[in-house]
């Protein structure tokens, strides 16, 4: 009797141990895999387009098919402008968009985006939102997002935004009753250097250039190969506002809840991954086409140092006035400032 119990013991053992492998092995498996729609704001024509189309592959590979995420172009779904309700109220899955386009809805959405003459590059941006203080304002600002039923996933460094404009520049006078396409602060900056600014989605920048409806913008100065913007102005200006914008990458709390916590984390991590790729081939790009203008069709201008100095005057006034939107703005800037102390008193 004790042998054949001993028997029976076995095979029930054998069996656990079977099914606990084929369990291992289908970690991810899904009957139904779960299917997220994926707007992004930036158009299909930009270098992150495709990028985002590969983070779309490598999460179905690496979640053996759990999920899946179908990307779509800027107004595909919903307007630019409305994928932050669509993201919170569950419309849509996942976005790629900006702090800055949500900043009217989670004020802390300012500061992610960058402020003005502040972090410099790509390795601040990662020191500052990754372990700076052990990633405390990267906590500050996704817990905002929490608060709209959004988990922010990834803050993206970007290449540096300044100003594209269909005239010559030799000082700040000459944006004097200039039309400049702008938005959040930036808008603040051009009315201080006596431009016009003008709203208008990302998408719709190149046509409002090309009919003079604007007579610039501050975007990403590689948009002068990536969106072609070469094509409908010449003139480029020298220093950035923003050496190292933000954009970022968010799901809403409805389709987080949906995956388990294995497939939160591919997610996560392919969300990293896809901006490394973005500024391994992008930033590369941007340091050469600006170190050769006459290659690349267009005129670079700086503006003189005294002109610099105001700019910059102006720019605190941003960081001062964006802390007073909310405590967690306060929190970050505070923090900002104290690691901008620190990378100037090492110089």
């Amino acid at each position: 009797m004790f042998k054949k119990n001993q028997t029976r013991m076995m095979i029930v053992c054998s069996m656990v141990l079977i099914f606990g492998i084929c369990l291992v092995g289908n970690a991810f498996a899904a009957d139904k895999p779960v299917v997220w729609r994926f707007q992004s704001v930036w158009p299909t024509s930009s270098a992150i387009h495709p990028i985002l189309g590969e983070m779309c592959k490598r999460v179905k590979e690496q979640s053996n098919g759990a999920l899946e995420i179908k990307l779509f172009g800027p107004g595909e779904i919903v307007a630019t402008l409305e994928v932050f309700d669509a993201v919170s109220n569950g419309v849509i899955e996942i976005a790629a968009s900006s702090g800055i386009y949500n900043a009217s809805k989670v004020p802390e959405g300012l500061v992610e985006f960058g402020m003005p003459f502040g972090l410099e590059n790509v390795e601040q941006h990662r020191e500052f939102w990754d372990t700076y203080k052990g990633g405390e304002a990267f906590k500050i600002v996704q817990e905002a997002y929490r608060k709209r039923k959004i988990e922010l996933v990834h803050i993206n460094g970007g290449t540096s935004y300044g100003y594209m404009v269909s005239f010559p520049v030799n000082s700040i006078a000459d944006f004097k009753g200039k039309k400049i396409r702008s938005f959040g602060f930036f808008g603040n900056v051009v009315q201080a250097m006596g431009g016009a600014p003008v709203s208008l989605p990302t998408e719709d920048q190149y046509m409002a250039l090309q009919q003079g409806t604007v007579d610039g913008t501050i975007f990403p100065y590689l948009a002068m190969e990536t969106m072609k913007f070469k094509e409908v102005t010449k003139h480029v200006v020298m220093p950035p506002i923003l050496g190292c914008p933000t954009s970022d990458i968010y799901v809403s709390h409805k389709a987080w809840n949906q995956i388990t916590p294995e497939v939160q984390q591919i997610v996560i991590e392919n969300a990293k991954w896809q901006n490394q790729a973005y500024l391994a081939d992008e930033g590369v790009k941007e340091k050469e086409m600006l170190a050769n203008p006459d290659k690349y069709g267009y005129t670079l201008h700086t503006l003189p140092e005294a002109d610099v100095a105001q700019l910059k005057q102006i720019g605190q006034k941003i960081w001062d006035s964006s802390a007073k939107k909310s405590p967690g703005n306060a929190k970050v800037i505070e923090l900002l400032k104290s690691f901008m102390a620190e990378k100037e008193a090492a110089k």
